[in-house]
């Protein structure tokens, strides 16, 4: 066939689009470690807490009172416990050969705050899951027998078992529930849940309208999902693997308040440090500052908390709640 002359290749020049690119960032809410748990801003980076001895509230000790007698009397025990908010951070230089060579279509400030942003987000995820989501961890752990794809299993009645057993131990009914992405969409195939959300298993319904239903079915005020994802290879491997983070099979029961202070009890706190000028309430801060012997600009992200669970009895782990 006959080529016209000029080619394609004779008047154009290949070069990037200055109004399209593709970056995978991750959105905030899938990420539960900011949420999760009731923040409770520190100006101290290490500090203690009150803790009164529950039962000493609990026991039935008030007697009758005779006419002239005293009354009946009683104390309670008052401990403290600590915690110790540790500083976590990572930088990305912007050399000033890469700002003076830069495309348009590269906005090296944004995208080097959103990297480093990032990067304390997967941090924070990580220690948010090690402190909470696990066996062992909770006063009360159980493992469902028939797994909850199973046709007869009974989802609803083992999550209401969880929420009486913490009841029972700590007079707070649990109000929240996390979720690992495979235990949350197994429990939406459950031909009960469906049922009695949705009216039948053929019915559509909006994910963040399912996820109200179900809270209200289940009697919780929130139910969180995590739904954050880490690569687990190391940088260079011939393939590189993601996965959900630990307790993507499992679901906390838990009593939280959706803002602690003096007299409330809760399953557990993130005790964020806003000591160091310019962090947020939730302990973090993004600094921008010159490194010239590098011949460069730092932007870097640091994030001051600790997890802590401050109620063990206050929580109910299910895991493994399908093969």
């Amino acid at each position: 066939m006959p080529t016209t002359q000029p080619t394609a290749g004779d008047v154009h020049v290949n070069v990037p689009l200055t109004n399209f690119s593709q970056k995978f960032i991750q959105s905030g809410a899938g990420f539960v470690g900011l949420t999760g748990m009731p923040n409770l801003p520190v100006t101290k980076q290490s500090d203690l807490y009150y803790v009164f001895d529950r039962d000493d509230f609990f026991r039935d000790d008030a007697e009758e009172r005779a006419d002239g007698a005293e009354s009946s009397g009683g104390a309670f025990q008052l401990s403290t416990d600590p915690y110790f908010a540790r500083v976590y951070a990572h930088h990305k230089d912007v050399t000033d050969r890469q700002r003076q060579n830069a495309d348009a279509g590269v906005n090296l400030d944004q995208s080097s705050t959103q990297y480093v942003t990032h990067k304390l987000m997967i941090r924070r995820e990580a220690l948010f899951a090690a402190a909470f989501m696990g066996t062992s961890i909770w006063s009360t752990d159980f493992s469902p027998t028939t797994k909850w794809e199973d046709a007869t299993a009974v989802p609803i009645s083992e999550i209401r078992t969880g929420k009486r057993t913490v009841q029972q131990l700590t007079g707070m009914r649990p109000n929240k529930a996390i979720f690992g992405r495979q235990a949350y969409d197994t429990l939406l195939d459950n031909e009960d849940i469906l049922a009695r959300i949705g009216g039948g298993a053929t019915v559509e319904v909006p994910a963040m309208v399912m996820r109200q239903r179900l809270a209200e079915l289940l009697e919780l005020e929130q139910i969180f999902v995590m739904d954050g994802i880490r690569t687990t290879s190391a940088k260079g491997a011939a393939t590189a693997t993601r996965a959900f983070f630990p307790g993507e099979d499992d679901v906390l029961l838990y009593y939280a308040p959706n803002a602690v202070g003096l007299d409330e009890p809760t399953a557990g706190v993130s005790f964020s440090w806003t000591g160091p000028a310019g962090n947020t309430p939730a302990g973090m801060r993004i600094k921008r500052f010159r490194m010239e012997n590098l011949e460069a600009d730092r932007i870097e992200a640091q994030m001051s908390f600790a997890y802590k669970v401050t109620g063990p009895d206050l929580g109910y782990y299910i895991n493994n709640v399908t093969t």
